[in-house]
């Protein structure tokens, strides 16, 4: 990854207040995301671990676009614990609108590896694969990460519901070592599946095609 997304502290940075932990205090100025970036870049620069509470406060001032690369400038960083990192990789990926736009795929692996299989956040023992899965989505995106154990979720999605154009309604069955994680909070039983080898079916068409 690159060490250059953002400039150099000025001369004298390290020496002034932690602006970690000014901006949990005070709050942002006016840029949050600009802010969070800032203040996380300081910490890498010094070797200031995070706590999970303002690893928190540093993602939600982020916002979904830029919550990913924040997680990954921290654990690539050397700023975040491993349970830190545990506690919040899923749920990093499920509120982001497109995760695998915002980080490439081996940087998921990666800090997805590092974490353990988590559910909702909470490290946890693998189900027995494997897992029969669904995912509605454009041709184009088959093949991407999020699906459901539910059908008719999936098949939401296929239709072109939540804002999304009408796709196709896939199927793929699951070995435990595809599985990343488990994640409920969005109501729509998300299993994070790297996909890549496995034999994804195409069960239904919503697209005209």
């Amino acid at each position: 990854m690159s060490a250059d997304l953002h400039p150099a502290p000025s001369a004298g940075a390290t020496e002034a207040a932690d602006p970690v932990r000014t901006l949990l205090a005070n709050g942002p100025r006016e840029d949050p995301a600009g802010e969070a970036f800032e203040a996380l870049q300081w910490a890498t620069w010094n070797g200031r671990m995070l706590l999970p509470e303002e690893l928190d406060t540093l993602l939600a001032l982020a916002g979904r676009v830029n919550g990913p690369r924040v997680l990954a400038e921290a654990w690539f960083g050397d700023v975040l614990s491993f349970d830190a990192l545990s506690g919040v990789v899923g749920s990093v990926w499920s509120t982001a609108e497109y995760p695998d736009v915002s980080l490439d795929r081996d940087e998921w692996r990666e800090m997805f590896a590092a974490a353990g299989f988590t559910v909702d956040g909470e490290r946890a023992e693998l189900p027995e694969g494997p897992v029969e899965l669904w995912r509605g989505s454009v041709p184009d995106r088959r093949d991407d990460w999020s699906w459901s154990t539910e059908r008719e979720i999936a098949e939401k999605y296929a239709r072109g519901k939540f804002r999304r154009p009408p796709g196709r309604l896939y199927r793929v069955l699951a070995p435990s070592s595809a599985l990343l994680c488990f994640n409920s909070g969005r109501g729509e039983s998300e299993y994070v599946v790297d996909v890549e080898g496995l034999d994804v079916v195409e069960v239904a068409a919503f697209d005209g095609a």
